[in-house]
């Protein structure tokens, strides 16, 4: 490969690497971010607001969890010289999913809630500074197929982004555009047959006429 292509492949590299990253550093800055407002909040006072940061929270913390253990880990794996480092990193998320499953059946009105969430958070904040401290690092020196990744976790975040519900009807709104579709071709329908009903006198009438 010429070295001008080289140098451009390189560049390419580089930048979707540093998107991967810099998109893994959001969502860990999301979490804490939110924590922050759940510690400011009493959940016996305002039980919705509690529960609302944690549906996000655990949503939020799904999506970072699978695409970095369907994808980033087992490319990491592979690229960077300590894979202890990817082993441990799977073994606190088997033990984030399961706060994540207890809270996700749990309401903010249930006994120990906050604390599960506040464990939760804790565990997580101890998890992100392993992660940034140690595992980034490396990743910035592994050579991977950088722009396939970040392909696939782009690809695999918006597979798992949450749907967006229609204001004020608390459902998807594909599903309600489809449904008022279905109505106004209806009434055209309808509106047809109407017609064609008024029009079938007149012919008749004029018939009779003629006769």
């Amino acid at each position: 490969m010429p070295s001008t292509a080289r140098a451009r492949s390189s560049r390419t590299a580089s930048t979707a690497r540093n998107q991967i990253l810099q998109q893994l550093k959001d969502d860990h800055a999301r979490v804490k971010k939110a924590y922050r407002e759940f510690q400011k909040l009493d959940c016996e006072e305002d039980l919705k607001a509690c529960d609302a940061i944690v549906r996000q929270v655990l949503q939020e913390l799904g999506v970072h969890a699978a695409v970095e253990e369907e994808l980033l880990y087992p490319a990491a794996r592979r690229g960077i010289a300590d894979a202890e480092l990817i082993d441990e990193a799977d073994v606190e998320h088997e033990s984030m999913h399961i706060l994540i499953d207890q809270l996700s059946n749990m309401g903010a009105d249930s006994e120990k809630f906050g604390a599960r969430f506040t464990v939760l958070c804790e565990y997580v904040l101890h998890h992100v500074k392993e992660e940034e401290g140690e595992i980034f690092p490396q990743l910035r020196r592994a050579r991977l197929d950088w722009e396939n990744l970040a392909a696939e976790m782009d690809r695999r975040r918006q597979e798992l982004a949450p749907v967006e519900e229609a204001p004020g009807t608390g459902r998807d709104p594909a599903v309600v555009q489809a449904e008022e579709v279905s109505d106004e071709d209806m009434a055209v329908s309808q509106g047809s047959a109407a017609n064609r009903e008024r029009s079938t006198p007149s012919r008749r009438s004029s018939a009779a006429r003629r006769t």
